[in-house]
């Protein structure tokens, strides 16, 4: 067994904020990795994409699901699935954090950024190399 502290993981950054913490699982041998998210309220990821499902378990807010065009609401009684290669954002919606596990059936998460987000100032992403 091995136990990882949130605190040691690498971080999102949005507006300054820590927004999530990465999960890369490879770096601890397992095949499976996640974002644990904390985000403040109209606040999330820029529109970007993955090569492999992304898994989001919503455990406390609201938050607006954007994939592939679609928009949806979803809470802590719900799990969203986003396919592969579909684009996405997703925003809380408030009042206080949304916190969910997003997770990755990958022993990396690999995050492909839509258009010209990844140069966005208020967004920093860095993992594990």
């Amino acid at each position: 067994m091995e136990v990882v502290e949130k605190g040691s993981l690498p971080t999102v950054v949005i507006d300054g904020e820590v927004a999530a913490h990465i999960f890369d699982g490879g770096a601890h041998g397992t095949t499976s990795s996640a974002f644990i998210v904390d985000v403040a309220v109209g606040r999330g990821p820029r529109r970007h994409l993955h090569p492999y499902d992304e898994v989001f378990i919503i455990v406390e807010g609201r938050v607006s699901v954007e994939a592939g065009g679609e928009v949806r609401e979803a809470g802590p009684d719900e799990v969203v699935i986003v396919r592969t290669g579909v684009p996405h954002a997703f925003t809380n919606l408030g009042p206080g954090h949304a916190r969910m596990v997003n997770i990755h059936a990958t022993d990396k998460v690999v995050t492909e950024f839509a258009g010209d987000h990844a140069a966005d100032p208020s967004y920093r992403y860095g993992h594990s190399s």
